[in-house]
């Protein structure tokens, strides 16, 4: 028995030394029976050796039963700009880290074979752009996270397949460098049935709402369960959002947010870039019949006659209403300034 015992601890030791020894200048570290691998790098001294990096970790991820048995992996604090083609091959991982790296780019036909992952995160990289098919079979994924990296464009098919993706409950994008967006987050929320989807969108570019998509949303159709953080956005105008995803309709919209007498999916757009202007007064005077709707948490004025004692911008649900006023240049006399004023429907010469 004793002899056993003494065995077992060898092996173990071996095991433990091996790993150790995984990739020079790297931290690794190993789960009893070869379930979960964390490779740390930040020791590294040259990160000009990615070849190197890449082919050593190939052989280690190739041997050791890892293929077989390997579900959890975590590979950080790398010079790595592409993913290695091993960890394709590793078809039983539930649960994916490819963070603090240098992703530029995400391959084809990767994700797509890894048909058991349940959370996969790719942040703190550089990655530049989401092509369609990246994450598609996805099936059991709950998790994505993809903020802080340098994202600019998000191809049409990536999350608007509504049978694709559907156990999905958060995906981060914060911090990234969109201008755009298309209402592909409803496809993701219509299977928030009894749990809402998460979906973080926070301090991007984005100013401009598009519909390539052809979303025509109505009362009739699936509502969607979520929550679509948008804020510190350069969003200049609520109607911009509306307009852009083809959602003006009042009834429309109350459908979209609400199930009977309960908020289902919740928006938030916070942020310090919007115009206040009559553009926007008839959402703002909509706001003053329900001020608990909370549709306004978080945003501010950046007009300098709507700033606080402090300097600071000014909340707009605090702006009286026959404050919002337009320029008028069309039609407007030569040598003149033209306001309109729609709280009281004046125009003002």
């Amino acid at each position: 028995m004793f002899a056993l015992i003494l065995l077992t601890l060898v092996a173990i030791m071996d095991a433990m030394d091996n790993t150790t020894q995984c990739l020079k200048g790297c931290n690794c570290k190993i789960a009893s029976h070869d379930t979960g691998l964390t490779v740390d790098c930040r020791q590294r001294l040259s990160d000009n050796d990615e070849e190197q990096l890449s082919h050593q970790l190939d052989l280690l991820l190739l041997g050791n039963h890892f293929p077989e048995r390997l579900t959890s992996l975590s590979v950080s604090n790398t010079p790595l700009t592409r993913v290695p083609a091993s960890i394709c091959q590793l078809l039983n991982l539930t649960t994916l880290h490819l963070d603090h790296n240098k992703l530029t780019h995400l391959p084809d036909n990767c994700f797509t074979k890894l048909t058991k992952l349940v959370t996969l995160s790719l942040q703190w990289n550089s990655i530049v752009g989401l092509q369609d098919g990246l994450f598609d079979g996805l099936q059991s994924l709950v998790s994505l996270g993809i903020s802080y990296n340098r994202i600019t464009f998000i191809g049409l098919r990536v999350f608007s397949n509504a049978s694709d993706l559907i156990r999905l409950r958060y995906l981060y994008l914060n911090f990234n460098k969109l201008t755009s967006l298309e209402p592909w987050w409803y496809y993701r929320c219509i299977h928030g049935k009894t749990s809402a989807v998460r979906i973080y969108l926070r301090s991007n570019l984005i100013s401009n709402f598009t519909n390539k998509l052809h979303f025509n949303f109505n009362c009739g159709m699936k509502r969607p369960y979520g929550h679509l953080d948008l804020r510190f956005n350069r969003i200049t105008h609520i109607t911009d959002i509306l307009v852009g995803w083809n959602v003006t309709k009042y009834g429309n919209i109350m459908c979209l947010i609400n199930r009977g007498l309960y908020t289902f999916m919740r928006f938030d757009i916070g942020g310090s870039h919007y115009v206040c202007d009559c553009v926007d007064y008839w959402f703002y005077a909509l706001v003053k019949l329900f001020p608990h709707a909370g549709i306004l948490d978080g945003v501010s004025c950046r007009d300098p006659k709507f700033l606080t004692l402090t300097g600071q911008p000014m909340d707009a649900r605090s702006i009286p209403l026959n404050e919002f006023v337009c320029e008028l240049t069309d039609r407007c006399p030569s040598r003149c300034r033209c306001v309109y004023r729609p709280a009281n429907a004046t125009l003002h010469i």
